[in-house]
């Protein structure tokens, strides 16, 4: 008997689609900000440093009691990890290569605006507790 592993991409992907409540926009991007840190995770060009800010958003996508948990708020738990992939974003633009993220990004929209947008509805969404989900990633 073979065991193939779940796909984490394409469940969260389909976790997300037909969403339509608060920061829809960035709920949506959720499986293109997770591609881009996998990208990122493997790409040979990053250093230690920036491969841990890659791993610490990547972890705090998959576990499970995070501060908004998924499995009881549904997509829009993915608030804090969506605002830590963009807080993390601002961080790796200083420590990877700029072809590096370039390549790294298949979403629609340029990436800076993406993340900007990101960054702002998230922030706005946690308040207080943005803080909080950056200690929890370690990135605080």
């Amino acid at each position: 008997m073979s065991f193939e592993p779940p796909c984490y991409l394409s469940s969260l992907r389909a976790f997300v689609d037909g969403y339509a409540g608060t920061c829809a926009r960035s709920i949506h991007s959720a499986g293109d900000v997770f591609e881009f840190y996998s990208r990122l995770f493997s790409d040979g060009r990053l250093d230690r440093e920036a491969k841990g800010v890659a791993c610490a958003v990547l972890a705090y996508f998959v576990v499970p009691r995070d501060l908004l948990p998924e499995s009881e708020l549904g997509p829009y738990g993915l608030i804090d990890d969506l605002y830590v992939a963009a807080h993390a974003y601002r961080l790796l633009r200083r420590l990877a290569p700029a072809d590096a993220i370039a390549e790294a990004w298949t979403g629609e929209a340029p990436i800076d605006q993406a993340m900007a947008t990101i960054h702002a509805e998230t922030r706005a969404a946690l308040g207080r507790r943005a803080r909080q989900a950056l200690r929890m990633s370690g990135l605080a």
